[in-house]
């Protein structure tokens, strides 16, 4: 009886062994065969490219491609690459979401998500282009607002007033001066503003410039 306990453990313990090591292996290659270049992205099938393989390959391992690959997409595609896009991966654009065709007629949302959450609207090149995403011309665009940025306000990170600017999110802000500044009047004591219920019209002795330029000496 202990013989056949015995016996019925270690096939047991082998099938179960045999098991994790086929796992294993289809594991390993399924990871190879799904793995991500260094470079170019997630493999997925590309059955439909309208080129010659050894374009790309070489040998007989798929993983490898060639030192000296080259693509012209402006010849071979008739859609020119520019700017930061030259340097995209093909991976980028040509993968298993579904055909380039469609995420490119979306324009810049069909590739690029939308952070500011369609609060700026559809038309990313008001303030982005090509070269970098780093946003251009803020000032500009901010002085066509109810408030100018001017002097120290045009130093301001965007944070201090738009709560969310960080992630891309802008929200309209209040222009009063005590949206953000209640605190530092609340610490204006030379002379008491509170006390001679100076709370409102800060332009009339302060410059966006600098706070302490109207202070009275004692």
């Amino acid at each position: 009886m202990k013989s056949k306990q015995a016996k019925s453990w270690i096939l047991g313990v082998l099938g179960f062994a045999f098991l994790v090591a086929a796992c294993t292996v289809h594991g390993e290659l399924r990871e190879a065969q799904y793995a991500w270049w260094r470079g170019q992205g997630p493999v997925v099938p590309h059955e439909s490219f309208p080129a010659d393989c050894k374009l790309c390959h070489v040998g007989e391992n798929w993983n490898d491609l060639k030192k000296s690959f080259r693509f012209d997409h402006a010849k071979e595609t008739g859609v020119e690459l520019r700017g930061a896009h030259k340097q995209a991966q093909c991976l980028r654009c040509h993968n298993d979401r579904g055909p380039v065709d469609l995420f490119q007629a979306r324009g810049c949302g069909g590739c690029h998500e939308d952070v500011h959450l369609a609060q700026l609207g559809p038309d990313c090149t008001k303030c982005h282009q090509e070269e970098t995403w780093q946003p251009i011309g803020q000032l500009e665009m901010h002085n066509s607002t109810r408030f100018p940025l001017v002097g120290v306000h045009a130093a301001t990170a965007c944070r201090r007033c738009h709560v969310g600017a960080e992630v891309g999110r802008f929200r309209p802000v209040d222009v009063e001066c005590l949206t953000c500044h209640r605190a530092d009047l609340a610490r204006a004591n030379n002379p008491n503003h509170l006390g001679l219920g100076w709370v409102d019209r800060c332009d009339r002795c302060h410059l966006p410039t600098d706070w302490n330029q109207a202070e009275i000496d004692r």
